[in-house]
């Protein structure tokens, strides 16, 4: 089952990842990718939610909504060591449409087979784009309890880790406000809005490569590979038989290190690193 991964720089802006990209990195989908050449854009379907609230998560009433700002508000509380709640005014889905057959027409053009070759020579996976989630209008909420240690207080300050990502998105960071007290124990909120459209999650399809013999494939199969010949010298003089490469996706990517998963509903997996 496909699983959408959280970004670990929590937030980047729209125009920062776009659908059917081809990227080596699970966590930076803006860096070192590469855009098919098509003669069309992709086609994409989009999917509206609203009312994202992680205050509504009650057992028996949660619905799709509150369970994601619940993961979110807990993935961001974990990695800021702070205590977290994300609203915003609404989430969508882009979902690439027909990947399967976009990515046999993608690899068509030749700049897009010599990007695959080179990044296979140096050793990269390559992951292509067939989906991201947004909210609209996020708003965090930091909650901060005014008890210290000898050590002080020991909250990463939100503000410096959501603007520390490679892309700068625009927090508008509100005032402090005091919003409750009691004894020697202040609450604090600090509260910072990413405004317009932000991608928090991308889904992924993993492209498997393998080479072969091209003159021990008979036509009829290799008229349902999706396959090139690869004139590589060094192969050759290796006395290396298999001259052609097969490539294909699939849905299981294999994740290193812990993370936290969360199903929100059926065909969607969020996962979060620890």
């Amino acid at each position: 089952m496909p699983r959408s991964i959280l970004l670990s720089q929590f937030f980047l802006p729209l125009s920062a990842v776009s659908l059917g990209r081809f990227v080596i990195s699970l966590d930076d989908p803006h860096q070192d990718f590469h855009n098919p050449t098509s003669n069309a854009s992709p086609n994409f379907t989009e999917k509206l939610q609203t009312q994202y609230n992680s205050i509504n998560h009650s057992a028996k009433h949660q619905n799709v909504a509150s369970q994601l700002t619940t993961f979110l508000s807990s993935s961001f509380s974990k990695r800021l060591k702070a205590s977290i709640r994300i609203t915003a005014d609404q989430a969508k889905t882009y979902y690439l449409t027909n990947a399967g057959q976009w990515f046999r027409d993608a690899i068509k053009a030749q700049d897009t087979r010599d990007w695959i070759d080179r990044t296979i020579d140096e050793g990269e996976e390559i992951y292509v784009v067939v989906a991201y989630h947004t909210l609209v209008n996020a708003r965090i909420i930091e909650q901060l309890g005014g008890q210290t240690s000898a050590g002080g207080n020991l909250a990463i300050p939100v503000s410096a880790a959501l603007t520390a990502s490679g892309v700068v998105v625009p927090f508008n960071v509100g005032d402090p406000e005091l919003s409750g007290f009691c004894g020697r124990i202040e609450d604090e909120q600090k509260q910072f809005m990413a405004p317009g459209e932000q991608i928090y999650a991308v889904q992924y399809r993993k492209v498997r490569w393998s080479w072969f013999a091209r003159n021990k494939v008979d036509k009829m199969t290799l008229s349902k590979k999706a396959w090139w010949e690869r004139y590589d010298l060094p192969r050759k003089l290796l006395g290396e038989s298999d001259d052609s490469i097969e490539v294909e996706l699939e849905d299981e990517i294999k994740l290193e290190g812990d993370y936290d998963e969360c199903t929100i509903e059926p065909g969607e997996v969020f996962v979060s690193e620890v």
